[in-house]
């Protein structure tokens, strides 16, 4: 049986990112957006596989090693433990902007590695992230979009299933969707 997933991508969604902080590149800079536990505990109920899915510039332009990476995210995890989620995978891009990649947001492979490893559905899955890559990153792997507005709150893209104010917000929006038995 296929199952759904919700990918969050993380600074920015997760976690404090822009316009606080152009890159995540310190422990120090590692703090939950308001409401993110509440939000990912009412997640971690319902029948998700949940994986963050991030572009990491700050590796390619040197700012942060894989090391660092690492700490930092285990840092944010170790935050969002307590909410009893489980993050089964960070999927990362670590190349910049301009390096051709095939995996920097929004180009799909992220997700699509995810649904091979996890023989996931992503025609039942989400995508929620706070900028117009993340969506678009969705909508090329065929996922649910969902845009939040808590990285910069004026972003905007039309090709997002919703557009809402906080990862609060969007997991009861995914919450509201569930067919009840």
């Amino acid at each position: 049986m296929s199952k759904c997933a919700v990918f969050l991508d993380r600074d920015g969604t997760v976690i404090v990112g822009t316009p606080t902080y152009e890159r995540v590149d310190s422990l120090d800079k590692v703090q939950l957006l308001p409401n993110t536990l509440e939000a990912l505990k009412l997640l971690a109920n319902l029948d998700y596989l949940i994986f963050f899915a991030t572009n990491q510039a700050g590796l390619a332009e040197g700012l942060i090693s894989w090391d660092e990476f690492n700490q930092i995210n285990d840092k944010a995890l170790q935050l969002i433990a307590p909410t009893g989620i489980q993050i089964l995978k960070t999927y990362v891009c670590p190349h910049g902007e301009h390096d051709g990649c095939e995996c920097r947001k929004p180009k799909p492979k992220l997700l699509l590695d995810a649904a091979r490893e996890y023989s996931l559905d992503l025609s039942c899955s989400w995508m929620i992230g706070d900028r117009p890559s993340d969506v678009m990153t969705g909508v090329n792997a065929d996922t649910r979009t969902i845009l939040v507005r808590t990285g910069v709150p004026t972003v905007e893209c039309d090709k997002a299933t919703a557009t809402l104010p906080s990862l609060l917000e969007a997991v009861e929006y995914i919450s509201a969707q569930q067919p009840s038995e």
